[in-house]
Formats: C-alpha cells, sequence, structure tokens
C-alpha cells in the first residue's frame, strides 16, 4: 500500500458493513465505506449499460451537464447515498468497528447507539454541505441529497434534518473526511470537479429516476459477497477498484437475469403476421380498430398517450399489444406494464400476454411478471418461476417456452423493474403513493408503455390517483394506452388533462384520440370498415326485460331460462344476494324434480341436470381460483359449455373476465356497469347455433319492474353504488325497453346520457324527482370529498411535487380482494396506504383443531386426500418455510366485516396463542405477516356476535346474532 494521506487515512478506517458470515457460509471481513460507495456506483452502471439508449438519454439530459460527466455525476450522486455512514451515529453501531475509527475522529463516549441518528439522515444534511463547495446550485443540490439519502424507502421530513452535533460529527476532521469520500467516489466515476451543472433545480421526473436508480443499485451492490480479508484497495486507486466493481456487478446482473434491452421486435411486421398465432391456421384478420389505431401510431415519433373508446369485443388487447410495438420502435421503451381492475382479470391477461410476447419469436425469451398479491397462487405462473429457476441447472427446461419469470423479480417491490408484466392497477398506483420505495415503482414504469384497462371500473378517489399515476407517466418518458368501452365525458376530459391535453375534440363513438407527448393530438372516429371492406363486430341488439328485485323472483327467472337448455348468466350487486340466489335457485330446482350440479355435488347421469356454480370474492383464495377457472372452462372462448348451466356471480365477473352467456339476468346498476355485463352476452360467434332456444339476445334486469327506491335498500344496492346514478340508470333503461338496446350503437348514448351533468328527467312523479335531486346532491358531495381524499393521498402531480407535503405510510402488499361493499365496516380508518375507497379489511386464514390437537388450516372441498391430510405446523414457521406460508395463504380470504377487522384475533387470543415474532412463528414469514387466523369449531366461529359460517358450497357466509 502507497503512504496514504493522514485525511485518507483516516477515512480508511471508517465502516459500511460489519464483519458477518456471507449467504454461502463463509466468514466476511469488515467492508469499507469507500468500498460500499463505488460498488453501488459500479452496480448503477452496469444497470444504465444495459437499459435502452433513451433511458440513459433522460439520466443524462437531468442534471444540465454534457457529454459523459451527466453519466459520471449521475454514478458519484448514486455512490454517495451512503456518505452518511461517515458520521459518529453510524461508527458506534458496531462496537467493534467502531474501535477501530481513527483516533483522529472523535466519538462521544456518551453516544447512544439505540437512538443513532439513520445515516439516511445524515446523508442528506452533509452530501449539500459537499457540494456547496463546488458550487452545485443551491436547490439542486439539496434535492439531489433528498433524492439519494431516501433509498431505505421513505423521504426524511425537514424536521428530521437536525442530528445533535456529537451525532453528526461536526468536528472539522468528519468534515474532512466526508469530503475526502467524496473526492475519491468522483475519482473511481470519473467524474470532475470543474462539471457543474446548469440545472437550477431537479425536476420532479428526475428526482423519481435517481431516486429510483438508487435503491436499486443498492439493493444489488448490498448483494455483493463480503471478502474474507478487508480490502482497502479503493483508497490507493479508486478507478482500478471501480472497474474491478463493475465486473462484480457484471456478474450479479447476469445472476439475476437482469434483461439486456431488446425490442421484441427487430422489424415491425404487419399485424396479421403479428397476430397469426391467435387464428392457428387461418389469416388474422384485423379488425378496424386495430388497423386505425396502427395507422395513428405511424406518424408518432416519441412517447405518446392513446385513449381507446370502443364496445366490448373490438379487439382492444390486441391494438394494445401492438401499440406497443409501435411505441417501442418510435420511443425507445424498454417494456410494458398491463394494468387491470381485479386480479381475476390480471390471471386471465396473463395467459394472452404470456401468448402474444412467446409468439414474436425473440431469440431471449422476455421477463414476464404477475404483478398482484395471489401470484403465489396462480399455478401457471409459478409453473413458469420453477420452469426459469431449473433451467440454470438444466438449460432444456428453457427450450420451447416463450416467456421467463425470473425469481428475483417476484418480491414485490421488485416486479415492476421487469421488462414486462401484468397484474392490477394497485400495483401501479402504489408509485404515486407514500409507501415505502414508491420511487422503484415508478422508476420500474418509466420509459415503458403502460396500459390501464377498464378505466371506467373505479370511483372518484382512485380515479384521481390514476390521472395522477398518468401524468407522472408522461413526465417520466413513458407512452399511456387506456381503454374502455363505456367512458363517461368527463373521465375522459380528467385523463386528457392529466396527460397535459386541455382541449381534445370529441368526435362520434367508437373514437380513437392519440396525444403524442410532443406533437398534434388527433382524435378520429373508429370506421365500421377498414379500408379493406372487413367489418367490426356485427351489430346486436339485446331485449331489454324488467325482473322483480326478490331473490325469489330472480331465482325462479334463472331456473326457467336453464331447465329447457342453455348457459344462464345471474350478476348481482353483492356476496350476501348471490348467496342467497343460489340457495333459491337450488331450492327452485329441487321443487321442480330436477337434479342440481355444484362444484361439491355431482349430478350422476340425469340428462336433465343443471349445473350451477356461484362464483365470488368471499372464498379462500385456492376456492375463488378453482371457481374462476371453472367459469372460464364452461364458458370460456373454446370451452366446454355445459347443456344446461346457471352463473351466479357478483362484480367479479362483469371486467374483462372473457366468457359468454346464452341469456342473463342483471341486478339494476348503473349503466354503463350493466353494459359491461351485456358485454358477456352472446359473446363469442362460434357458439352461434348452440344456444338451444336462446337465438335473441335477452338481458332480465332486476329492479327495472318499478321505481326502485325499496329495492335499492332492501338489496343494498345503494350502499354498493351512488343512489343517484341507479336513478338515473333505472330512468335510461325504461326509456329503451320498448325498443331494446342495439349494441354498440347505443351503448355511448346511453353512458353519456347517464352521466351527463345536465340529466332530465320530466317522467318522474314529484316525489320520484325530489328522490332524485336529493341523491344527485349527495352525489355531488360524494364526489367532491372523494376528490379532495385521493388529491391528498398521494405525492402529488410533477407540476406540484415540491409543494405537496410529505405522505409517509406503511407498505401495501396487494390490492383487496373484497367485492361486497355493503359488507363495509364503519369507524376508524386504519393508518396504511390505500388504492381504493371504501376496501380497507384483513386477510384472514380459517384454522382448525385437528384430532389430535394440532391447529390446521380448515380444509377445501377441492382438496384431494393427500392435500387434506396435511396440517401446517404455523406455529413453528421461518423466514424460509415458504411451501408451508404458501399452503396456509391459499386458504386466506379478504374481509371487511367490521367485526372481523377489529376483533378477528380474538378468538385467537382465547386460545392463548402467539403469532410468533420475527424469527420463528405465523409472523416470522412476510407472506403471513398481515393475515389473521381465525378459529372456526365446526365449520363456525363467532365474533362480536357475527356468526361465520365457512360453507363448502357458498364460502364464507355471514349471520347476525
Amino acid at each position: 500500500m502507497s503512504q496514504l494521506h493522514p485525511i485518507t487515512a483516516a477515512a480508511r478506517t471508517l465502516w459500511a458493513k460489519s464483519a458477518k458470515k456471507n449467504a454461502d457460509g463463509s466468514q466476511g471481513a469488515c467492508l469499507p465505506v469507500l468500498n460500499h460507495l463505488l460498488d453501488v456506483a459500479a452496480c448503477a452502471a452496469e444497470i444504465l449499460r444495459l437499459e435502452p439508449p433513451q433511458t440513459r438519454a433522460l439520466f443524462e439530459g437531468d442534471l444540465g451537464l454534457e457529454g459523459e460527466q451527466a453519466l459520471a455525476w449521475t454514478l458519484a450522486l448514486v455512490a454517495l447515498h451512503d456518505l452518511g455512514k461517515a458520521s459518529p451515529a453510524f461508527q458506534v453501531l458496531w462496537p467493534e468497528g467502531q474501535s477501530n475509527v481513527d483516533s483522529t475522529l472523535p466519538i462521544s463516549p456518551y453516544l447512544d447507539r439505540s437512538k443513532a441518528v439513520p445515516h439516511g439522515v445524515m446523508t442528506q444534511v452533509w452530501l449539500p454541505l459537499c457540494l456547496e463547495r463546488l458550487n452545485w446550485p443551491k436547490t439542486l443540490r439539496k434535492q439531489v441529497a433528498d433524492a439519494v439519502a431516501c433509498h431505505h424507502g421513505f423521504r426524511i421530513e425537514s424536521n428530521e434534518l437536525n442530528p445533535s452535533a456529537d451525532q453528526a460529527g461536526e468536528e472539522p476532521m468528519w468534515h474532512k473526511v466526508r469530503r475526502e469520500l467524496m473526492r475519491l467516489v468522483t475519482l473511481g466515476t470519473g467524474a470532475r470537479y470543474d462539471a457543474v451543472p446548469i440545472a437550477p433545480t431537479l425536476t420532479p421526473a428526475a428526482f423519481m429516476r435517481l431516486a429510483g436508480l438508487t435503491s436499486f443499485a443498492d439493493w444489488l451492490g448490498s448483494s455483493f459477497p463480503l471478502p474474507t480479508v478487508t480490502d482497502f484497495s479503493a483508497y490507493d486507486d479508486p478507478a482500478a477498484y471501480f472497474a474491478r466493481a463493475r465486473e462484480r456487478a457484471r456478474r450479479t446482473l447476469s445472476e439475476i437475469r437482469w434483461p439486456v434491452f431488446a425490442p421484441l421486435r427487430e422489424e415491425l411486421p404487419p399485424i396479421p403476421k403479428v397476430f397469426r398465432y391467435v387464428v392457428k391456421d387461418k389469416v388474422f384478420q384485423p379488425r378496424p380498430l386495430q388497423t386505425a389505431l396502427a395507422q395513428a401510431l405511424e406518424a408518432v415519433s416519441g412517447p405518446a398517450l392513446v385513449l381507446v373508446e370502443a364496445p366490448m369485443g373490438e379487439g382492444k388487447t390486441e391494438a394494445a399489444f401492438y401499440a406497443h410495438l409501435q411505441l417501442q420502435r418510435a420511443a425507445g421503451h424498454r417494456g410494458m406494464y398491463v394494468a387491470l381492475p381485479t386480479q381475476a382479470t390480471g390471471n386471465a391477461m396473463y395467459e394472452r400476454f404470456a401468448e402474444f410476447l412467446a409468439a414474436q419469436g425473440r431469440e431471449t425469451p422476455p421477463d414476464l411478471q404477475l404483478t398482484h398479491g395471489g401470484t403465489l397462487l396462480n399455478e401457471n405462473f409459478q409453473a413458469t418461476v420453477q420452469r426459469t429457476r431449473n433451467a440454470e441447472r438444466d438449460p432444456a427446461e428453457a427450450g420451447g417456452y416463450g416467456v421467463r419469470a425470473e425469481e428475483w423479480f417476484t418480491n414485490r417491490k421488485r416486479a415492476l423493474l421487469s421488462e414486462y408484466g401484468v397484474g392490477t392497477v394497485d400495483q401501479a398506483l402504489l408509485g404515486v403513493l407514500g409507501v415505502s420505495h414508491q420511487f422503484v415503482r415508478l422508476w420500474g414504469l418509466g420509459n415503458r408503455v403502460v396500459v390501464l384497462d377498464e378505466v371506467h371500473a373505479y370511483d372518484t378517489y382512485t380515479s384521481e390517483l390514476i390521472a395522477a399515476l398518468v401524468a407522472w407517466l408522461r413526465a417520466l418518458g413513458s407512452s399511456v394506452v387506456i381503454m374502455s368501452a363505456t367512458l363517461p365525458e368527463s373521465g375522459r376530459r380528467a385523463l386528457l388533462r392529466a396527460w397535459g391535453v386541455e382541449d381534445a375534440p370529441t368526435v362520434a363513438y367508437p373514437r380513437l384520440t392519440v396525444a403524442p407527448a410532443q406533437g398534434e393530438v388527433r382524435t378520429l372516429t373508429i370506421p365500421d370498415h377498414d379500408e379493406d371492406g372487413h367489418a367490426s363486430r356485427p351489430r346486436q341488439h339485446v331485449t331489454l326485460q324488467p325482473l322483480g328485485s326478490a331473490a325469489e323472483e330472480v331465482a325462479r327467472q334463472a331456473v326457467d331460462l336453464a331447465v329447457g337448455g342453455g348457459c344462464v348468466a345471474v350478476i348481482v350487486n353483492t356476496v350476501a344476494r348471490a348467496q342467497a340466489v343460489q340457495a333459491r335457485v337450488l331450492a327452485e330446482l329441487g321443487a321442480r324434480g330436477v337434479t342440481a350440479r355444484t362444484c361439491t355435488r355431482g349430478g350422476g347421469k340425469d340428462p336433465r341436470a343443471v349445473s350451477v356454480l356461484l362464483y365470488h370474492a368471499r372464498y379462500p383464495a385456492d376456492e375463488r381460483l378453482e371457481r374462476e377457472e371453472r367459469v372460464l372452462r364452461y364458458l370460456g372462448k373454446g370451452g366446454k359449455r355445459p347443456e344446461r348451466f346457471i352463473l351466479i356471480a357478483t362484480q367479479v365477473a362483469e371486467q374483462s373476465l372473457d366468457f359468454d352467456a346464452d341469456v342473463m339476468l342483471t341486478d339494476l346498476a348503473p349503466a354503463d356497469l350493466v353494459l359491461q355485463r351485456a358485454g358477456r352476452l352472446h359473446r363469442h360467434a362460434a357458439n352461434e347455433g348452440k344456444r338451444h332456444g336462446h337465438d335473441d339476445a335477452v338481458l332480465y334486469v332486476s329492479g327495472l319492474d318499478g321505481w326502485p327506491d325499496a329495492s335499492m335498500e332492501r338489496e343494498f344496492w345503494s350502499r354498493v353504488y351512488a343512489p343517484a346514478l341507479l336513478y338515473r340508470s333505472w330512468l335510461s333503461l325504461r326509456r329503451r325497453l320498448d325498443a331494446g338496446l342495439t349494441l354498440p350503437d347505443d351503448l355511448d348514448a346511453l353512458v353519456q346520457e347517464v352521466y351527463a351533468p345536465d340529466f332530465a328527467a320530466p317522467e318522474l312523479t314529484p316525489e320520484q324527482g325530489g328522490q332524485l335531486a336529493a341523491a344527485e346532491a349527495d352525489l355531488e358531495t360524494r364526489r367532491g370529498n372523494e376528490a379532495t381524499t385521493g388529491l391528498f393521498a398521494h405525492i402529488g402531480r410533477p407540476a406540484d411535487f415540491w409543494q405537496t407535503p410529505l405522505h409517509r405510510r406503511p407498505d401495501a402488499d396487494s390490492e383487496s380482494l373484497n367485492d361486497d361493499p355493503a359488507a363495509l365496516a364503519a369507524g376508524e380508518e386504519p393508518e396504511r396506504p390505500r388504492t381504493r375507497l371504501g376496501e380497507e379489511g384483513v386477510r384472514i386464514v380459517p384454522v382448525e383443531r385437528a384430532d389430535n390437537g394440532a391447529w390446521r388450516v380448515c380444509r377445501s372441498p377441492f382438496w384431494n386426500r393427500a392435500q387434506a391430510d396435511i396440517a401446517p405446523l404455523f406455529d413453528r414457521l421461518g423466514k424460509t418455510d415458504t411451501a408451508q406460508a404458501i399452503q396456509i395463504y391459499r386458504r386466506s380470504l379478504s374481509v371487511s366485516r367490521w367485526e372481523l377487522v377489529r376483533f378477528g384475533l380474538t378468538k385467537w387470543d382465547e386460545q392463548g396463542q402467539s403469532l410468533g415474532g420475527e424469527h420463528r412463528g405465523w409472523r416470522a414469514h412476510p407472506l403471513l405477516r398481515d393475515a389473521v387466523p381465525l378459529v372456526f369449531t365446526g365449520g363456525v366461529a363467532e365474533v362480536q356476535g357475527l356468526q361465520v359460517r365457512l360453507d363448502p358450497e357458498q364460502g364464507l357466509v355471514y349471520v347476525r346474532g
């Protein structure tokens, strides 16, 4: 070692990571601070090396530096994320390391390590002072320190930036050591002191890029194995050490399979060639929508917003896939994320997305992550994860598969970093909420194509979050494709404004709007025929039939329609009503002497038997997934269609679940949702001629027989949907009883009529008009409150990001599974982030005592004998017992009854049981940390006077005592 300057020698004695065992069991040595700083910078350099040129160009423009210095200083700033470790507050955390600190660096003997200020705070205090000496603009130096210092998850409040003198290390020698570390870092990365940024401030997008890259690089750099002997070579030659660190970073990225950017298609084939896999041996014929969008994007040369408003079944998904290929070429995007309303729709889209990616024939199969709270239950995705894992040992495993699922990205905070993903919109919205590492999620969505499907499905609160997300995506250089069949004009305007478009023309439906980030906005009507004369989906006439709201009447009508043959869908507004209708259907079939087949009982060989499938969200997760798969197995495209079938479902079946009913019954709901449900009527042309007499599409609307005020109260519809929208929808549908609906012609007209700000209702009596007026006043107040709540819930839009107060909240793992708002609890709102209002709850796991006294999860009716004999010993769980944890989690479900939310642990506490802690027990495993065991005896639990029955056919049933 050469003779070091005394300041350098003092810096050399500071530790960043204590000596401990590596993952392979070897004993590691202490890691000096400079080594860790350069390790992380090396990871950032290698991450950016693998990114598309456009990503690097965005970083190069963030600091206002020219040429190679823009990237060199970006890497230096990333390295300096842990400058705060050069402080007494950090050095006292490891007694052995403290004992080796140079004697010229004073540490107070009274410094309490248990109350030490986090080193991120120290970074944010001292980095601006170091940059001040280099004449960096005042605001800019504070903002870059803010960005790199929050790498442990949250931005730091200004009132935290006042450490005591003892902790901060204000003595001159500490100042000199920190400046020396910065000098050594810049020597390593090649950043010059005379390269001073001209940007006076960091843009909000630049902040997110720098913060996201820093955390990502820190995760990788912190995974480097510790050397067996402490390596001080970085202090002799920082550049040489940095070059070696980049080699380690390269190997680490290779191990996690961080993808080298490669477009999905080197050349852009015509639409028929891209989608020839859809029709196998036939020629794929593009729909007019797909052709129109492809033509509209031909002139786009950068990121753009695409707003598609078109009927169900028009090929919007394929249009979005092809738009990705075009936008990737035009803007250099690194991949795509598809965001959907529910886990069920995410699961269905995963299969379609995987098939699309596989068919593009890229030499290295793209990585596709499924991103929602129930991914461990998706067998297809987990099989892909396992196959990808095995491919490292057996390359033959990788052959013949079109997508990968690298395990490193399955971590919930990392999933959005992967090049391709599909899941719920909630996961994307966490990027604009004040949760841990939200900036990593935004970094992952930056410079990508983000598809937001079914945007009409959200309340005002969530719509405000979506608008904020759209604004951030534009700032981050992404493209956004928004799709809806039933989008009110107000929603359309709000989304366009979020993208920065204040005035876009409205043309006839179906329509297409393309708004480049730079350039002229185009809005056009999608033609009925393409240039070759190929028609869009044929017009369909839907006959409307009014029906009473009583469960008995709905069940009787469903049976009448099914016993002669055909597939009947009944979609209702609450889980309790679905359960009641199913019970009445079974009773009605029994009274008629007709055998009923259900999930838990067969019908033998009775040719007249009617299959009855109940599907809602209040089943344990494995049972819900099984029922979802049965819906698609029986009623999906190419499914094995039963002769006589009744599906009874809640809203989980109305969004993007691709099934086809011969005839449908629906509860009264807002008109756009009624239309979404009706979109499952006569959906698949291949079933024509097989509808057992239901050749005309008929939609029975429960509650349409008379003024619905009593039905709305009795059936709890007014607690699910705004009464004003139900009244308006009732009247608009009644106006069309004689003529019925012609789809898609009437679709947009009906939606815009119901959501118009000046809805006219001259037909109503004075009493009815008064009810409507009062309901509309309530709706206006509710929308205002929800918009305000949403506005204060997120981190702010880019335009006001620096003025928005910090919102730091516990992290969220997944979206709610609940679809029964009528059961929502009143009371205090928990302090955790919400992507949707009215869906707070608790995840419970039904458990029971086995005959031998051990605890086990309650059995599923779908388990075979081998599964049923497994009794997870969850009191002995550890962090690595993932197989056991998954088995428990499969039996979990999300509920929102206030009795269970507030007192769900009561039964467990009564047993004198503990959920364990960080190292052993139920809560030791991350998957179960937020789940609560609920004790059942004989299939029944009782909490605060609420009887909860776990029924093998109906799921979780509530009975108030």
